[in-house]
């Protein structure tokens, strides 16, 4: 079979038949069936999800011995060598961070297709639509939809809020995703550079795919990857993030707000006393001031025990010498 028909049989079909029959059980509603259709697709991905958020923590776990890779090694071979063989003792693997969205790149565009067949306004549409439907009589009554949610036109391309929506929910997931630890631990400035522009670009570039594509796409992005933070800052934790750090730096500094040092997780225990940590390490602080105590203790009773044994030693001496004097009497 060509890829084309592949790709209609397996994937665009069936997902023609699911959101018109969601819309029926939506009461009419294409945008509702969307969402219903995003967070049954967040359901079904969520154990690639969690494997991938399992994966974004240990990387933020261990981004302080990757900072002292870099100050270490200089050489980028050696440099890589260490690094990867830090990814195999900490059991990370860098590649599962970025499984769901290489799903859900092949739902995005089938989804561009779906919706343009789904709400097209033309005859010829409609019967496309039509053929494409299962002998399902639910869904061929189902037809046609309203393309109309909180008043934007599901159909028509152009929408700058959910482009702004999205854009700003992709750049949020990112930067809780990166944190300033990861910043911090990357002592090449070419890298560094390469990082911040990428925090910027993809959810520029996305912003202006969701403009050009029709606002259902967009809402279905912009649902996606508000669940997406919702689930990593559940099971990941927002990292270094801090709403503060949203703030340009000159409105910080004139408003006398600081943020926290890079690689201070937020909720995280206090780290405890030098003393306290050495004596853990060792396990012979507890042993030594027990010993301690005992010592003092014996030396404390073999005290007591020698008072006693004087003062007997003391009052047999004078009872003896009593009796002598009577006896001399």
């Amino acid at each position: 079979m060509p890829i084309g028909a592949i790709w209609q049989t397996v994937l665009e079909t069936p997902l023609i038949n699911i959101m018109v029959a969601l819309s029926a059980l939506a009461f009419g509603s294409y945008g509702l069936a969307i969402l219903i259709f995003t967070v049954i697709s967040r359901a079904l991905m969520f154990p690639l999800t969690l494997r991938m958020l399992h994966s974004m923590r240990a990387l933020q776990d261990i981004q302080p011995q990757m900072a002292e890779i870099q100050k270490k090694y200089s050489d980028p071979k050696r440099r890589n060598q260490e690094v990867m063989k830090l990814y195999k003792e900490a059991g990370v693997n860098p590649l599962g961070c970025i499984g769901p969205q290489l799903i859900q790149f092949p739902i995005f565009i089938a989804l561009y297709q779906v919706i343009r067949i789904t709400l097209g306004d033309n005859p010829e549409s409609i019967l496309n639509l039509s053929g494409r439907l299962y002998d399902v009589e639910f869904i061929q009554n189902a037809v046609p939809l309203s393309p109309t949610f909180l008043g934007i036109d599901m159909g028509a391309s152009g929408n700058i809020l959910l482009a702004v929506l999205t854009g700003a929910a992709m750049w949020l997931q990112q930067r809780i995703s990166m944190g300033r630890t990861a910043a911090a631990a990357t002592q090449n400035a070419q890298q560094a550079q390469m990082n911040q522009m990428m925090l910027w670009m993809m959810p520029v570039v996305f912003a202006w795919i969701v403009f050009a594509s029709p606002a259902g796409v967009g809402l279905y992005w912009f649902a996606s990857t508000a669940i997406g933070i919702i689930l990593q800052w559940i099971f990941v934790g927002p990292g270094d993030f801090t709403w503060s750090s949203v703030v340009p730096a000159p409105l910080r500094a004139s408003l006398g707000i600081t943020l926290p040092e890079p690689g201070t997780r937020r909720g995280s225990r206090p780290p405890r006393p030098a003393k306290a940590q050495t004596d853990a390490a060792n396990g012979s602080g507890t042993e030594s001031e027990s010993s301690d105590d005992e010592s003092n203790r014996s030396e404390r009773s073999d005290g007591r025990r020698g008072n006693r044994q004087g003062s007997g030693g003391t009052r047999s001496s004078s009872r003896s010498g009593r009796r002598r004097r009577r006896h001399r009497g």
